[in-house]
């Protein structure tokens, strides 16, 4: 659980941690012990002499990164280990890569394969894998632009997949896929589990089903047994002793959207969106019980095992837990990685990559990331700092600042690490802006926040940059990218008028959501992140918030009314029970993403308080950031 602790907490925690503030503090020197002299750089406190300026610690960074596939087809969404050292990756390609060594991976297929689907030119790739032996099984949810669809390769030669045939049934969307006994278990969405066969002849052949799920997404398969993840379904167990005719064995409610999930022994790992990773103990598979949680910032996607150990792909970070006491998951090491972009503006800190899958074998760790996959090399011993600045860094929005006057905002930074954090050197370049402390330590576990000021000199927009020096070995410097006085729609701007077509077929306007509290979320059907986005809105800010006043509607900039069925068929699988709907035209949206330079152009997150004013607006997910603005808007 991460604490949160005053500017003077964070700096004077006693004499013996020398925690003073490099010409912060006002207090006059203590009086000095007789006869103790201090020398240039120190100051009396009691009877020592103590350092005023803090000294970095000297750190090796626990996540070492081993590889990047640049070559590998990008939007990774799934990443999966076999025995034999092949990975396998599901992107808008499926990949085949040698990873015996994790620091010379090789991509046998090249830049990947796209599956061939009848009466479609797009050729997609793929969001979930599996295997029996040689023969790799894949599945697609689908959207307006790729079909939903099980198909897979034979991977007897992997240089050379050959794909397997493909089955499309009417209505059904396929998400998670797990293989045991020769049989194939998938996810269908709210249509449960689906269980498959496959014969070169055949193709797929559907020999059972089972009912009564919310939204089956993840599967893991184990000798005669099936464990599903829900979504706020929660956590299933199976019994496919006779794969026609499975039945539903235990169920139990983990908080959160179930999505991945992975079994080692008596115990079952569900990563379940804002709550974390669920520790379920199927000793009893009639009646699974949760014992133990990994907390975590961010939305815990999918998750997977290795000796003692999860990985968590946790969207903005991959993160890793000893789960040796499955009670009481001890974190380990978190590994934030930064996207490629050329921004026009040098000075900006690249934006963060979106995480959706993990591998381990041992210490490698294998990373699906949104370009590509990456390997990294753990090294569980080592005790360090890790820095976790908000998203919104990306972009802190001042608003509308009149010249002379001024504005501060806060910005807290989380020690999520295993050793003390020390902020060396916090300055920034921009005139018009100014932070305090220049100096912190913060233990692990807790959040300081610095102070940032603009002191508006025009009516112009005026930009800075605050660096963050610390002796994170992996993120030595930090930054971020202040904007006051911004052009157009920016914090503090009236919201556009705005309407938008549900897809009930009725007609919304923000005008309808006067005087209340509304989070406005723009997603696209061709975004994969949205698929997780969405139901992620819903588990934590719908219902958590809407009985307290909150409303939320999102919004399809992208498509026009006419593709309203297309758009209607793509959200019923993500089950989500807030209106959604299509913008048309996109002025809104167009208005607000104007100021968002930048490789993300979803989902977008606006946050409109009671007056009509823009109180929040970002294209980087922060839940965390998020509930705050809504709790205090909430609050008025």
């Amino acid at each position: 659980m991460v604490r949160t602790i005053s500017r003077t907490g964070a700096a004077l925690l006693g004499a013996s941690s020398l925690l003073l503030l490099a010409g912060c503090s006002d207090a006059p020197p203590s009086e000095a012990a007789p006869g103790l002299s201090c020398g240039e750089g120190t100051q009396a406190v009691g009877r020592e002499c103590l350092p005023t300026a803090l000294e970095p610690g000297r750190y090796l960074s626990p996540l070492v990164q081993l590889q990047s596939l640049a070559e590998v087809g990008s939007h990774t969404d799934e990443v999966r280990i076999r025995e034999d050292n092949l990975l396998l990756n599901c992107s808008y390609t499926f990949n085949v890569i040698d990873a015996a060594h994790a620091n010379d991976m090789e991509a046998l297929t090249g830049e990947g394969f796209k599956h061939t689907i009848p009466g479609d030119t797009r050729t997609p790739g793929c969001k979930h894998l599996a295997w029996d032996e040689n023969l790799v099984f894949t599945t697609h949810l689908g959207n307006i632009r790729n079909p939903a669809f099980l198909s897979g390769w034979d991977i007897t030669n992997p240089e050379a997949p050959v794909q397997l045939q493909v089955l499309q049934e009417p209505g059904i969307s396929y998400e998670g896929v797990d293989v045991a006994n020769h049989h194939i278990f998938v996810g269908l969405h709210e249509n449960g589990l689906g269980v498959y066969d496959y014969d070169a002849a055949n193709g797929f052949t559907r020999v059972g089903s089972l009912g009564g799920f919310t939204n089956a997404w993840g599967v893991a398969a184990r000798d005669k047994h099936v464990f599903v993840a829900d979504g706020i379904g929660g956590f299933a167990t199976v019994d496919a002793t006779d794969p026609a005719k499975p039945v539903e064995l235990g169920r139990v409610a983990i908080g959160g959207q179930a999505r991945g999930v992975v079994v080692d022994g008596n115990f079952a790992y569900v990563a379940a969106g804002s709550a974390g990773v669920a520790v379920v103990d199927i000793s009893n598979l009639a009646s699974p019980k949760v014992v133990g949680r990994a907390e975590m910032p961010g939305t815990a996607l999918r998750v997977a095992f290795s000796e003692g150990r999860i990985f968590v792909a946790a969207w903005n970070d991959v993160r890793v837990y000893d789960v040796t006491k499955p009670e009481a998951p001890t974190y380990v090491a978190s590994v934030r990685i930064p996207r490629p972009f050329d921004y026009e503006d040098a000075d900006r800190e690249l934006p963060t990559m979106r995480t959706f899958g993990v591998a381990a074998r041992g210490q490698d760790v294998f990373i699906g990331a949104w370009e590509n996959p990456y390997s990294y090399r753990l090294e569980p011993d080592r005790l360090a700092p890790n820095i976790r600045l908000p998203e919104t860094a990306a972009r802190l929005d001042f608003g509308k600042v009149a010249a002379g006057a001024a504005k501060t905002i806060q910005i807290p930074v989380t020690n999520q690490g295993t050793a003390p954090l020390t902020l060396v050197d916090n300055w920034i370049s921009g005139k018009a802006f100014s932070v305090e402390p220049k100096q912190a330590r913060i233990e692990p576990g807790e959040t300081f926040s610095l102070e940032v000021t603009y002191v508006a000199s025009a009516a112009e927009e005026e930009v800075g940059y605050l660096h963050i020096v610390s002796d994170d070995p992996a993120a030595p410097v930090r930054k971020a990218y202040l904007v006051g006085n911004a052009p157009g729609v920016t914090l503090g701007s009236p919201l556009p008028a705005t309407t938008a077509t549900l897809l009930d077929g009725t007609t919304w306007t923000s005008e309808a959501s006067a005087g209340k509290v509304l989070l406005l979320s723009y997603f696209a059907t061709f975004c994969p992140v949205c698929a997780n986005h969405l139901p992620d809105v819903e588990e934590r800010f719908w219902q958590s918030y809407r009985d307290k006043g909150l409303e939320i509607v999102a919004l399809n900039p992208r498509e026009t009314t006419d593709k309203i069925g297309d758009v209607q068929a793509y959200c019923e699988n993500l089950v989500v029970s807030f209106p959604l709907g299509i913008e048309e035209p996109a002025s809104t949206y167009a208005a607000v993403t104007a100021n968002f330079v930048g490789p993300n152009p979803f989902p977008v997150d606006v946050i409109v308080g009671k007056d009509g004013t823009v109180r929040y607006a970002s294209h980087e997910y922060d839940p965390d950031a998020m509930a705050a603005v809504i709790e205090e808007l909430l609050a008025e």
